[in-house]
């Protein structure tokens, strides 16, 4: 008597339904592992790149606040985030300041920030949603004169990840603020 001593070197059918679901299941857990991972950095760019925005958007802004030498827009059109002003610049080829008008505002669609400088006009970030309100006020016994800047920025449709910044700037060229630095009383030096 002759024992079959072979051993059978094919997989079964239950081997092979058992192999494709546990494969299944690492693909999906992996799969979700990979989409977690994208939406993470996906958030992770869009709050970067709001920051960056904001960042620009309220260095510009402070800049030409800065420089601004007339505050042109009233209240009603600064709370809306329309600010107007009159600002000093260097000509290229002489060592005189000359004025040139800015103009901030917000578009229709809330997308973005247009500035408007010597007739050219640029739109800053048309790919975010930006809230921008400015507020005219006294400070100091003096009643020197400052703005306090009120910005938002965020990523479109459902404005996430935002980024505020408030911020007060004093406006130092204006003529009524210089007369309060440059009114000054020299130190006199009494001999002992």
């Amino acid at each position: 008597m002759r024992r079959n001593n072979q051993q059978k070197t094919g997989i079964t059918l239950i081997e092979a339904v058992v192999s494709a679901a546990i494969a299944a299941l690492i693909f999906v857990a992996v799969s979700r592992l990979m989409v977690s991972a994208m939406q993470m950095s996906r958030s992770g760019s869009s709050h970067l790149t709001n920051l960056l925005a904001a960042d620009i958007i309220l260095q510009q802004v402070l800049q030409d606040l800065k420089q601004a030498t007339a505050i042109v827009a009233d209240d009603s059109q600064l709370a809306a985030g329309e600010l107007a002003l009159e600002r000093h610049y260097w000509e290229e080829k002489s060592a005189n300041p000359g004025i040139s008008a800015v103009s901030y505002r917000l578009p229709e669609d809330q997308r973005g920030l247009i500035r408007e400088s010597e007739g050219d006009e640029h739109r800053l970030y048309a790919d975010r949603s930006v809230k921008l309100a400015f507020k005219r006020v006294k400070v100091g016994p003096e009643n020197a004169a400052g703005i306090i800047v009120a910005l938002s920025v965020s990523t479109p449709p459902e404005d996430k990840e935002p980024h505020r910044f408030r911020r007060f700037v004093y406006l130092e060229s204006l003529p009524e603020n210089r007369a309060l630095i440059n009114d000054y009383l020299p130190v006199s030096s009494a001999a002992p």
